[in-house]
């Protein structure tokens, strides 16, 4: 490859730097879905918000008196998830958490395949030019994968509760109808749409102009032209 080539393959390293950081974002992060939430017996003195991401919940209600914030771990013997399985729709959500994974772990393998195919030229199909279409592939589809688990379970479970028993039993509160995708959602979105531009740009930088000329020279002319016509 040429040094534009090899310059554009490189930039899919920073690509795949930065949905490898918007992915571990939004693992870290507690705004997989926000939502706000009033008490049905007195609405209008009550206000809440509900905000969890993959391992944390967090809850700010306020009964009249001010607001009070409430921590819980979604995971562990002492996690939401443990005491309510109902919940969420639970392979789901092991199914978001293991796709981001994926798209953070394929996402590290598309930058090192980067690293490899500027600086030298790997005689492997797997590390040259079809691995990078591979692993970037790869790590679009379980980030795809990651964004579909989690809508399907937000219009599934999440517009209609994100409320743990204690609040909506016992402190009648309630969050029907007022929950909405949260940033950490979004990063994932963005990470995807990175992984579609690292794709992009190796078709761009693999493509070859004169090899499709060349290819179309080749092709056989229809009728007079190919010398196909017929001698009596």
């Amino acid at each position: 490859m040429n040094f534009k080539k090899r310059s554009l393959i490189f930039v899919t390293f920073f690509g795949s730097c930065l949905a490898i950081a918007l992915l571990a974002a939004s693992l870290g992060t507690k705004y997989w879905v926000s939502a706000n939430c009033k008490r049905t017996e007195n609405p209008d003195k009550s206000n809440g918000t509900v905000h969890f991401g993959l391992f944390y919940y967090q809850a700010h209600l306020n009964f009249g008196l001010g607001n009070r914030p409430y921590t819980e771990s979604m995971l562990g013997q002492t996690g939401i998830l443990y005491h309510e399985r109902q919940f969420l729709i639970y392979e789901l959500y092991i199914s978001t958490i293991a796709t981001v994974a994926g798209g953070i772990f394929f996402g590290i393998i598309s930058a090192m395949m980067a690293i490899i195919n500027t600086a030298s030229n790997p005689i492997e199909a797997i590390c040259h030019i079809p691995g990078l279409y591979l692993w970037n592939g790869i790590a679009l589809f379980s980030t795809l994968t990651a964004i579909v688990t989690w809508m399907v379970q937000f219009y599934l479970k999440l517009t209609h509760n994100v409320l743990i028993r204690e609040y909506k039993l016992k402190g009648k509160w309630s969050s029907e109808g007022m929950a909405s995708f949260g940033s950490s959602f979004w990063l994932v979105v963005m990470a995807a749409v990175v992984y579609l531009v690292n794709l992009t740009i190796i078709a761009i930088a693999t493509r070859d102009p004169h090899r499709q000329r060349k290819a179309k020279q080749m092709n056989p002319l229809p009728g007079k032209q190919a010398g196909d016509t017929m001698l009596y």
